[in-house]
């Protein structure tokens, strides 16, 4: 039951759009090489995420600086590595 409904449920509720990177990002690309979707590249140093996101979360997890976040939802929360990534 689930196949029809994953695509639809994702397109329309899973976005990147409260994706941030604060002043505190090096530009190191560890979100970009993390991400399982290559969904996040760099620009000017900077990630930018695109429209094929999960929200694995594990650009948030692997920044080495925390420098990420997903909206306010993220702040202050433990960052966690599965190192299958």
């Amino acid at each position: 039951m689930s196949g029809p409904v994953n695509p639809i449920f994702y397109k329309c509720f899973v976005k990147a759009d409260a994706f941030t990177a604060s002043d505190a990002c090096i530009g190191c690309g560890q979100c970009a090489k993390r991400c399982p979707m290559n969904n996040v590249t760099l620009k000017d140093g900077k990630p930018v995420w695109g429209k094929n996101c999960t929200h694995c979360m594990a650009c948030i997890c692997y920044c080495p600086k925390e420098a990420i976040e997903y909206g306010k939802k993220s702040v202050g929360q433990p960052r966690y590595h599965f190192e299958a990534l």
